[in-house]
């Protein structure tokens, strides 16, 4: 589980992670890929316990880029592709983590 952690948690780094820089109104359809193949990595998890800080850098992923469409919009970003990006990150943290 390391391992995903640091993959994801790499993603939120400044400068070069996907969410920093959406988080700055920047949004590229190949960077969106690289952290959603991070994503796509992570087993599914509702079976077992999960390590608190998994939880911790991945339910925050669909809020945080949904609250950022303004900014990529501002800044002149695609968005029928962010929106596509949202939806393709919303599933796969559902489908990590589960629904109630």
């Amino acid at each position: 589980m390391e391992n995903f952690i640091k993959a994801v948690e790499s993603e939120w780094e400044p400068e070069e992670g996907f969410f920093w820089k959406i988080r700055q109104g920047n949004f590229e359809k190949a960077e969106a890929h690289r952290a959603l193949s991070k994503l796509t990595a992570v087993p599914r998890l509702t079976d077992q316990l999960i390590p608190a800080r998994l939880v911790s850098v991945l339910w925050y992923v669909p809020l945080f880029i949904e609250w950022q469409v303004d900014r990529v919009r501002a800044n002149r970003g695609d968005i029928a592709e962010y929106t596509t990006a949202i939806a393709k990150f919303t599933a796969e943290i559902e489908r990590i983590l589960g629904v109630p």
